[in-house]
């Protein structure tokens, strides 16, 4: 009786012991779960979380960080300035903004007009129909947000990236879908400041942009933003100077931007206080020449789609690197993550690109990197309609229709995997 009463003793601490293990383990893993499967209560949870978030527009309301992030902004970080991310802050909700802006974005017509197949049409309707094909962790935001800013720079600064690249049109100037960006700029800079980043401009192709418009413009943007601490300047020789992307600059003559960009020119910046680096983009083998004529000072590729255009194929990125190299140019790829826009031109899945858990990133920057650029740019943060963006998403669903998402892998994955490049000793250090 007594052997029985010992065994049973000891059966009895052995099943205490293993339920302390599962009582102090399972919450992990159960919150794991949670994460990534979009259960009814979890989406709930996220609804209501973003209706407080997008209700408030201050740095009270900065506690909301996501429990996911990692906290980053007391570190010890020499972020890398030769890492740019392109940036877009077109989102707004009808709490802060008035109405929905962007995440409402209607369906476009398709190019082929010789394609006969029927496809959705009219506009997306928030915040549970949205224009993306991923759906984001902080829900449908608006851009104008503080804690929304706060947030994104916290993550751009765990990546470890220096320079956000902010899709802008200049003062009174918009795309179709979204408000005017050049308010947004001195936000930005303010927030950027706080954590060290840097801020460009990626400029975007507004109704009659020319040479001698773009030169006003670049004026307005040195009297107004060329002071601040958080204003991008890269070292060209003993000066340092501003640097700006010019999204489509094919749609401009050479000989037009020459006018701008050469020192011979009647419109020249070279050598004045609008001095800068111009880097235009290169779509078609062609355009090599023609930004060379056109003195921009470099290329990038922006695309996210491999093969999708000349600049955003791979294999050629070598042949590009040493043209530049050539030609005293700078030359600076674009990598990303994938790319879908099938909820915003629902006809163009031929061009998808699936990240596949991310081995389509990783390869898009080993490429980059295995070539002589200096420089490497990120498509995207958060251009949410093409699915370029590396910002953490979550599972969600809605009717029938489910969402993208990194699952299994972590919200934050494509930035813990952007921060293993940013490292890289081929590019890390400050420009």
């Amino acid at each position: 009786m007594t052997r029985m009463l010992a065994r049973l003793l000891k059966c009895v601490i052995i099943l205490a012991l293993v339920s302390l293990v599962l009582l102090h383990f399972a919450p992990q893993f159960f919150n794991i779960r949670r994460k990534h499967i979009p259960t009814e209560a979890f989406q709930q949870a996220i609804k209501q979380k973003l209706k407080y978030l997008n209700g408030r527009n201050g740095p009270e309301s900065s506690d909301l960080a996501s429990p996911t992030q990692t906290k980053v902004a007391n570190k010890s970080i020499r972020l890398n300035y030769n890492a740019h991310v392109f940036y877009y802050a077109w989102y707004g909700t009808p709490s802060i903004d008035g109405q929905w802006e962007h995440w409402n974005h209607r369906y476009l017509e398709n190019w082929d007009k010789n394609d006969k197949r029927v496809f959705p049409k009219g506009q997306h309707r928030p915040p549970e129909d949205i224009g993306a094909n991923f759906y984001p962790q902080l829900g449908p935001y608006s851009s104008r947000n503080i804690s929304v800013i706060e947030q994104h720079f916290e993550w751009v600064r765990e990546a470890n990236i220096g320079v956000v690249a902010v899709s802008w049109y200049p003062p009174g100037l918009a795309d179709e879908n979204g408000p005017q960006s050049d308010r947004m700029i001195p936000i930005l800079l303010d927030a950027a400041n706080k954590y060290k980043i840097k801020i460009c401009l990626h400029i975007e192709p507004y109704q009659d942009r020319s040479a001698v418009s773009l030169r006003r413009h670049l004026q307005y943007v040195h009297t107004n933003y060329a002071s601040h601490p958080a204003y991008y300047k890269m070292k060209v020789g003993r000066r340092k100077l501003p640097l700006f992307y010019l999204y489509d600059s094919y749609q401009v003559a050479p000989e037009e931007w020459s006018r701008l960009f050469s020192r011979k020119g009647d419109l020249t910046v070279r050598n004045t206080e609008l001095d800068a680096v111009f880097i235009g983009l290169l779509v078609e083998l062609k355009h090599r020449a023609d930004i060379k004529a056109a003195k921009f000072d470099g290329y990038y590729t922006y695309f996210a789609a491999n093969g999708f255009t000349y600049g955003s194929t791979w294999k050629n990125w070598k042949s590009l690197a040493d043209y530049a190299i050539k030609n005293s140019l700078l030359f600076i790829p674009s990598v990303g993550p994938g790319y879908v826009d099938t909820r915003v031109r629902p006809w163009n899945a031929r061009n998808a690109r699936e990240r596949r858990n991310g081995l389509y990133y990783e390869t898009s920057w080993r490429t980059a990197l295995a070539t002589t650029a200096r420089i490497i740019s990120i498509t995207s943060f958060n251009e949410w309609h093409e699915g370029t963006q590396i910002e953490p998403t979550v599972p969600y669903t809605f009717g029938r229709y489910t969402y993208i998402s990194y699952y299994p892998k972590q919200p934050n994955f494509y930035l813990e995997l952007t921060r293993n490049f940013t490292l890289h000793p081929n590019i890390y250090g400050e420009s």
